[in-house]
């Protein structure tokens, strides 16, 4: 059961005593962001994959066919799945969806202003890099991190976890 729960927090590999419980809630936060953000591109652009930048749509069509050549056979329709690729956008191509030209019409109303919304999503990556690649975590970095935290969950109607 614990090599489960490791497995799906991503844990994998990493001895009980050795895993860092304050680095894994954060992890988790920064996740459940990233979940918001998925779901309201979904809810947002509805299926118009046109309106998405070009070079957007190139980068996770690529990480879709890799990923389609690893997977069984019936995974190839999931995965054509406007919302099963989302899973194949980075932090900062969600970034690029919400800001881009034909799109942030949509955005601005819960975002306010591109400006700020790109603070917090380097404020939020740079944490987020930190953890997920084992990098040590600055203060500043943390209190950064946790304030975009607090600012995309207020943002999105999210409640503090």
């Amino acid at each position: 059961m614990a090599d489960a729960l490791a497995e799906q927090t991503g844990q994998l590999g990493v001895p009980a005593e050795k895993q860092d419980p304050f680095r894994t809630r954060l992890d988790a936060k920064i996740e459940g962001v990233e979940l918001s953000l998925r779901r309201l591109i979904a809810d947002r652009v509805d299926g118009e994959r046109a309106l998405l930048p070009a070079h957007v749509q190139q980068r996770v069509q690529e990480r879709v066919v890799a990923a389609a050549r690893k997977l069984p056979e019936d995974s190839e329709r999931r995965l054509a799945a406007f919302d099963a690729q989302l899973e194949y956008f980075d932090l900062r191509e969600l970034q690029d969806v919400i800001t881009s030209k034909s799109l942030w019409p949509r955005f601005e109303p819960t975002f306010r202003t591109k400006e700020t919304l790109a603070v917090r999503f380097g404020q939020l990556a740079e944490l987020r890099n930190a953890i997920r690649h084992s990098r040590t975590l600055t203060d500043v970095a943390i209190k950064d991190g946790e304030a975009a935290i607090l600012w995309f969950d207020s943002m999105l109607g999210r409640e503090e976890r």
